[in-house]
């Protein structure tokens, strides 16, 4: 059987506190063959069936829409311990694209057979919910990111979104600080041409704000990124279980 201890999910449950103890193991029995996924594969596409629930056991992905002219819009970026398709049984087809963003490794589950688990564990069921649930509350925050914030504002919110998620997923400081984004990533994300994505990343990084580097970017001070954006982290917060 699989050790919930070694996967970044387990943080986040267990930081609900309440969940049944026993569920862990439960869970842990639903996981099925890992697979792992090349940096820059289509791994779901839109508009195909999706059979399982997948968790990101180690590396990230991003999750877009197509226009029919090639435009992308990035929706989110997953992380390790995020659930992908989570409520696939009740949807036809996946409403859009998942790419592994780097290397990749998942681990899939049935939504049918968790439904054991959810009979004989009640608050794990609504625990799973919830996370599964987040995408739509940061769908939320990146419709008033794009919407009504300034390019440096935008950017910097969604390095704090990323950084605190980072976190709540068990990841120390340091680790939450490297994010594996290119520019060209950030300007479909945040609703920019890739210009303006570039003057923007560049001004942050004369400011020391943040460094590029070969992977991707460091965040050098969050704390100040976090008050030009004022990010607000309740969204993104652990609820109290009943």
């Amino acid at each position: 059987m699989l050790r919930m201890e070694s996967f970044h999910i387990n943080h986040q449950l267990k930081a609900m506190e309440r969940v049944e103890p026993e569920a862990l193991d439960l869970l842990a029995d639903l996981l099925m063959d890992q697979k792992t996924i090349e940096k820059g594969q289509p791994w779901i596409m839109e508009g195909n069936q999706l059979n399982y629930v997948y968790l990101i056991v180690e590396g990230w992905a991003m999750r877009y829409k197509l226009l029919p002219d090639g435009r992308r819009q990035i929706l989110n970026f997953q992380i390790p311990g995020d659930l992908i398709g989570f409520f696939s049984s009740l949807f036809n087809a996946s409403p859009s694209n998942i790419e592994a963003l780097t290397s990749l490794k998942v681990q899939r589950f049935s939504p049918g057979k968790a439904l054991n688990l959810f009979s004989h564990a009640p608050r794990m069921a609504l625990a799973l919910s919830w996370l599964a649930a987040q995408a739509e509350r940061q769908l939320d925050e990146q419709i008033v990111r794009i919407g009504l914030r300034q390019a440096r504002e935008r950017m910097a919110h969604l390095f704090m979104e990323l950084h605190f998620r980072l976190g709540r997923a068990g990841f120390d400081d340091s680790e939450r600080r490297n994010l594996p984004i290119t520019q060209l990533q950030l300007a479909d994300a945040l609703g920019m041409s890739p210009v303006h994505a570039h003057r923007t990343y560049r001004e942050l990084c004369k400011e020391q704000l943040i460094t590029r580097h070969e992977n991707g970017v460091r965040l050098n001070d969050p704390a100040i990124l976090g008050q030009m954006c004022g990010f607000d982290k309740g969204y993104l917060d652990f609820p109290d279980m009943p």
